[in-house]
């Protein structure tokens, strides 16, 4: 049997299939009917006798077009590099136990969020992170002691559903202790652009279906992208937008609205910040991970001081 024959064949073979997914996934969307008037509700009206506080939310359809990028194994291949920090690869997800604590400033008054962040920023770019300068800031959420950054694709829109995500953990001493990774390579246009549903829209379309608690504020919305489908050698990213709500004395919940056709993602969210109710199962066994690298530290920091006591 000619296997090279057979190789080359099966090839081009996945090669179409993959093509044909692709096509099918991009003309689904244009079926989508996104319905009239009539169904529209005094939204303004709604938020204020619930009690929601809300930014001015634009009416504006934008243009933006889904995106493929290339599966990698860019972490597992170049985490050994990293110093001062013990890590360990669980599938595409890194995890990372500094060596030594960055502080941050949040006891001083009258700093930006910007500025105390700043020890972060600078670690972030500076080669202690794998290719940290890809990652921006987007959420700190202060219940759960995390800072959230994320990549964003090549046109500038945040992807923003966990799998280019950047996540640094502090303790009780707002020391930042260790951090988990996800990340994507570049990012390459699928396609003509496509109008996405408005800001309006997006929180009509989560107030109807009772996902705004009452009592709330939103506080962040931004149009992102969201992972839609997976193939052999690349994923499929579609227009969401992120939004976060906030409640007081319970923290922050992050909910997500397909931006071509106005339906709200059930998938389990990566950035929650109640982590009794809210985790996502993405890092459901991170804090296991993490507890298991802290005594792996401890073990060879405990080995280091006797052996020197021996000496």
């Amino acid at each position: 049997m000619d296997y090279k024959r057979v190789q080359i064949i099966l090839i081009i073979t996945f090669s179409i299939l993959n093509l044909y997914l692709l096509t099918v996934f991009l003309e689904k969307d244009d079926a989508f009917n996104f319905g009239d008037s009539s169904t529209t509700v005094n939204l303004e009206e709604g938020l204020r006798n619930d009690n929601i506080q809300s930014p001015e939310l634009s009416r504006e359809n934008e243009e933006i077009a889904v995106i493929k990028t290339d599966k990698n194994m860019f972490l597992r291949e170049n985490a050994s590099s990293l110093k001062n920090q013990t890590t360990r690869m669980d599938n595409n997800l890194l995890f990372s136990i500094l060596s030594e604590p960055i502080e941050l400033d949040f006891e001083t008054k009258d700093l930006t969020l910007t500025n105390r962040l700043k020890p972060l920023q600078e670690f972030k770019d500076s080669g202690n992170v794998l290719e940290g300068a890809k990652y921006d800031f987007i959420s700190y959420q202060e219940l759960n002691q995390r800072i959230y950054y994320v990549q964003h694709s090549d046109d500038g829109v945040p992807i923003a559903d966990g799998t280019a995500t950047l996540v640094f953990h502090l303790n009780a001493d707002n020391e930042v202790i260790s951090y988990e990774q996800t990340y994507v390579g570049d990012s390459e246009a699928q396609g003509r652009l496509r109008t996405v549903i408005s800001e309006q829209t997006a929180i009509e379309s989560l107030y109807l279906n009772n996902q705004i608690p009452d009592d709330s504020t939103i506080r962040l919305l931004t149009l992102s992208y969201y992972q839609t489908l997976s193939l052999k050698d690349m994923n499929i990213y579609s227009p969401m937008w992120y939004v976060e709500i906030a409640r007081e004395n319970v923290g922050i919940q992050v909910k997500r609205v397909d931006a071509l056709t106005g339906s709200i993602i059930s998938a389990p969210v990566v950035q929650e910040d109640n982590a009794d109710t809210m985790e996502s199962e993405s890092f459901s066994d991170q804090d296991d991970v993490v507890t298991d690298l802290q005594l792996s530290s401890e073990a060879e920091a405990g080995l280091s001081e006797r052996k020197l006591i021996s000496e």
